[in-house]
């Protein structure tokens, strides 16, 4: 049956439950003034704005439509990355030392196209990166407001906390109560416990990642936390399937300011005039290629594409993402199998209790961080997390719309055994800090065309013997440790199979052949040198950008949790300037 293929086994469950929370339809609101957003951060922002002061009124343009059933239902995340209607379906340049199994050696990836953004259909994991980090962010910013101690407020503030640790006594240290996002675990975690007495034998430390130190229900997106759950401010003006494609800017004593956008929705292209300011969150795709098109960027490549000059600005040129690889599979039960586990059963106690394999992500079980010998400087690098996900017999299809991975080479690999239903559990390990560093430009100068992408992923050496390291480190804690005592997949991974398995060198091919987006990207915005420590664009008035853009570099984590606490604190900073 596959993931993709349940849906209709869960959509006929909710009607048969009489629980399926289907949107309403909204209402949309002809007059506007004051503020402009775009995309998922900007719905924290908005919502933030508008409850701020009555008198405020804002504009949120989003390209996409509401979330449907599915993208509150969190196993779905396998099929959510990459449908058309709801997510914006981006490939890269031809990567080098990279992505040598996927399609036309492309790396895949998507993003939101829908309110609540990307945070609509992620993966759910609540990791905010290491606090050395933001100290680092801070110095690149020049402004200490932005260090671990001066963030970590705003991680709280968005923080309903009810996970594992939340009877620590150092949890009120690390965590929020009572905040608009809710924070918890899943009580389905296939493999979890071994995984963990596994890195308890090998003396790993097991703790909460999210507080001191990290070496060791319903999806809850920003569009239904911040927004459906809280009342919905009416001063607040949504217009979906709104693309923007335009910053329109006026010269005001020498300087240009932002004074609105011009969209185009329901074949019709309007311009909106902003009282204050335009705030952009687009994404880190999104935004540089709307500042591109407005003429906010590289002098030298807007004016290749005869675009006029607004302001000469790094604008795309510091894209940074996690480059993954894939350890395993290991043989090994339990794991979540598609047509074993998704069925009326379980769609029906997930409706009603709100557990069970529908509320868990693609069978997410267990999550460490490593420090490779290449660290600079010195702390996690590295990051891993496993998915206890069987050789089922539609899984190379389901891969390949997940990451673009070639489906004759992924059924090579797997053949038998994914004829067989065997259980096994997956390892994704990938360079939480990687050195390689890629640009993000336009194609074109028409706005319906995706931006050129080239995150160079793995150029860099040492991002390779990064993932070597933690590689080895895996397959140690699987092969030998009491807990797992599972040899990895006796297969070679097809293009490597010349090579001595299990050597570095094999190690190696398999990463530069199985390696691509973990869909954490950042940066093409950041701090210091397109935005300053306040969030405007330098150089012109009236415009700022609040989304994973502006991070002048990744975190060792994945980047949601980060995000929010950038439109928190963005949030802040507007209200701030009222």
């Amino acid at each position: 049956m596959g993931l993709v293929d349940g849906l209709n086994t869960v959509l006929n469950a909710c009607q048969l439950a009489g629980r399926c929370p289907l949107p309403a339809s909204a209402v949309i609101v002809t007059a506007y003034s004051g503020n402009q957003l775009l995309g998922g951060a900007g719905m924290v922002v908005a919502t933030r704005i508008a409850n701020a002061s009555s008198s405020n009124r804002v504009l949120l343009l989003e390209a996409g439509g509401e979330p449907s059933i599915l993208n509150g239902i969190p196993s779905m995340d396998f099929f959510l990355l990459n449908q058309q209607a709801n997510t914006w379906i981006y490939n890269s340049t031809v990567q080098n030392k990279s992505c040598q199994s996927c399609d036309g050696k492309r790396a895949l990836t998507t993003r939101g196209k829908m309110l609540g953004g990307s945070t609509s259909i992620n993966f759910m994991m609540y990791v905010r990166g290491n606090k050395e980090d933001f100290n680092r962010w801070a110095t690149d910013a020049g402004d200490n407001s932005w260090n671990y101690e001066n963030v970590l407020p705003y991680f709280k503030k968005s923080e309903d906390y009810n996970g594992a640790f939340a009877g620590d006594a150092s949890s009120s240290q690390y965590h929020g109560k009572g905040g608009l996002l809710n924070v918890a675990t899943t009580d389905y975690m296939p493999g979890a416990d071994d995984f963990l007495a596994a890195a308890a034998e090998k003396g790993y430390t097991i703790g909460d990642y999210n507080g001191e130190n990290q070496e060791d229900g319903w999806r809850e997106s920003t569009y239904r936390a911040f927004y459906t759950d809280t009342g919905k401010p009416n001063n607040l003006c949504i217009k979906k399937y709104a693309h923007v494609t335009k910053i329109n800017f006026r010269n005001v004593g020498g300087k240009p300011r932002a004074t609105g956008v011009t969209y185009q929705r329901h074949n019709l292209t309007r311009t909106v005039t902003a009282r204050k300011e335009v705030i952009v969150s687009a994404g880190t795709f999104g935004s540089p290629k709307l500042l591109q098109l407005s003429g906010v960027g590289p002098a030298r490549h807007l004016q290749s594409l005869k675009i006029p000059v607004v302001k000469d600005l790094p604008v795309g040129q510091n894209l940074n993402d996690h480059a993954y690889t894939i350890v395993g599979p290991f043989m090994k039960t339990p794991s979540l199998n598609p047509n074993r586990d998704v069925t009326v059963q379980a769609a029906t106690q997930f409706l009603l209790s709100g557990n069970g394999a529908l509320a868990a992500p693609a069978g997410l079980a267990g999550c460490a961080f490593f420090t490779s010998p290449v660290a600079e400087p010195a702390y996690p690098d590295l990051q891993v997390v496993q998915f206890s996900v069987a050789l089922y017999p539609e899984l190379s299809r389901d891969l390949n719309r997940l990451w673009g991975l070639r489906t004759d080479i992924l059924d090579n690999w797997f053949d038998p055994y994914q004829k067989q239903n065997t259980d096994a559990r997956f390892l994704v390990l990938w360079a939480g800090r990687p050195k390689s560093v890629g640009t993000v430009t336009l194609k074109s100068t028409n706005p319906n065309d995706n931006p050129n992408i080239d995150p160079q992923y793995l150029v860099h050496p040492d991002d390779t013997e990064a993932l070597l390291f933690g590689f080895k480190k895996i397959v140690d804690l699987f092969e030998n440790s009491n807990a797992l005592n599972t040899t990895i997949f006796p297969k070679p991974v097809p293009g490597c199979e010349n090579l001595t398995f299990k050597s570095d060198d094999y190690y190696r091919c398999v990463i530069k052949n199985l390696s691509g987006s973990l869909y954490h990207h950042v940066g093409t915005n950041a701090l210091g040198k397109v935005v300053d420590s306040k969030l405007k664009v330098k150089g012109i008035d009236g415009l700022r950008v609040i989304d994973a853009s502006i991070m002048p570099r990744v975190p060792n984590g994945n980047t949601q949790a980060a995000t929010i606490m950038i439109a928190e604190k963005g949030s802040d900073l507007i209200i701030a300037d009222m």
